[in-house]
C-alpha cells in the first residue's frame, strides 16, 4: 500500500501534489486523470497514484508492466494552459525530475529519446505525457510516470527480463516509493517553474548522442542519427540526409 500522507510529509511543493487521488488498483493512472479532467473534479497539480496498475500505457499504444505493490505509477496534471512549443518541453522535464529524485538517492541515470530512464543501460522506468491543444496552446496535460523499484528480477515478465532492471536489482535493498515520489514531484515542479534550464539538463543526462536510434512515430518504426534536443524542446533526428525535429509529446 502506498501512503499519501508520507509522499506530502517529503514534498517540497507549492503547488504539485497538494491534492493526491490514491487508488490500490487501477488500469492506468493516466486513463484515471483524464476521466477526472473531464469530469470537472481534477486541479492543477493533482497527482493519481496506485498501488497496483494493470493496464499501464507507454508511448504508441505499447503496455507498461508494474509488480503490484513493488512499482511507481502515478501521473500528474496539468492545467495550466502552456504555449505550443513550452509543452515540447514537459515531458523532458519529467524525464529530468525522475533522474534527479535517482540521483538523488545515490544513482546514476541516464535518458533515453524519447521517453527512457536507464540504470546500467537498462530500463527501469519511463514518461508517457499526453496533452490536449486548444487555440495554439496545451490547456490539459498528463504527465504518467512509471518506475521500477521494488521489483526482483523474478516480478518482471520474462520478455523484458533482460532489457529492464529496477532500483532493487541495481542495490540489492528496497527503497520507499512513497519519499521518492515525493522527490520526482518535488524536482518536477521546480523544472516546471523553470523551463529555461530543461534542454540543457536534459542533454546532461542523455548517453546517445550522434548514436542511431529507433522510435515509433504516427505507427511506423523511424532510424536515424539522433542529434540532440533543440531548445524547444523537439529533438532532431538525421533520417538519411535530412534533419527532421520530433516532439516527445502526445498532442491530441
Amino acid at each position: 500500500m502506498i501512503f499519501t500522507n508520507l509522499i506530502q510529509t517529503n514534498l517540497r511543493t507549492k503547488v504539485f501534489g497538494n491534492k493526491i487521488e490514491y487508488y490500490q488498483r487501477l488500469g492506468s493512472t493516466n486513463e484515471e486523470a483524464w476521466e477526472l479532467i473531464d469530469s470537472g473534479e481534477a486541479r492543477h497539480g493533482m497527482i493519481i497514484i496506485t498501488d497496483n496498475q494493470f493496464s499501464g500505457k507507454g508511448r504508441n499504444r505499447n503496455q507498461w508492466y508494474m509488480s503490484p505493490s513493488k512499482g511507481l505509477a502515478m501521473s500528474i496534471i496539468i492545467l495550466e494552459p502552456l504555449e505550443i512549443e513550452k509543452s515540447f518541453l514537459i515531458p523532458l522535464a519529467g524525464s529530468i525530475a525522475v533522474a534527479k529524485a535517482l540521483k538523488n538517492r545515490g544513482f546514476t541515470p541516464q535518458l533515453k529519446w524519447p521517453n527512457d530512464i536507464l540504470l546500467n543501460g537498462k530500463k527501469c522506468g519511463g514518461i508517457l505525457c499526453e496533452s490536449r491543444v486548444l487555440n495554439k496552446e496545451t490547456n490539459q496535460m498528463v504527465i504518467g510516470i512509471g518506475l521500477n523499484i521494488n521489483d526482483q528480477k523474478d516480478d518482471l515478465i520474462s520478455e523484458i527480463q533482460e532489457k529492464s532492471t529496477s532500483l532493487f536489482i541495481e542495490t540489492g535493498h528496497p527503497n520507499q516509493r512513497e519519499l521518492i515520489a515525493a522527490i520526482i514531484t518535488t524536482y518536477f515542479e521546480q523544472l516546471f517553474n523553470d523551463l529555461s534550464v530543461v534542454t540543457d539538463q536534459w542533454s546532461e543526462h542523455c548517453f546517445h548522442l550522434n548514436e542511431e536510434i529507433s522510435f515509433k512515430h504516427q505507427n511506423s518504426v523511424q532510424k536515424g542519427i539522433f542529434k540532440g534536443i533543440k531548445s524547444n524542446g523537439l529533438a532532431s533526428i538525421q533520417i538519411g540526409d535530412e534533419i527532421i525535429d520530433y516532439p516527445s509529446i502526445i498532442l491530441e
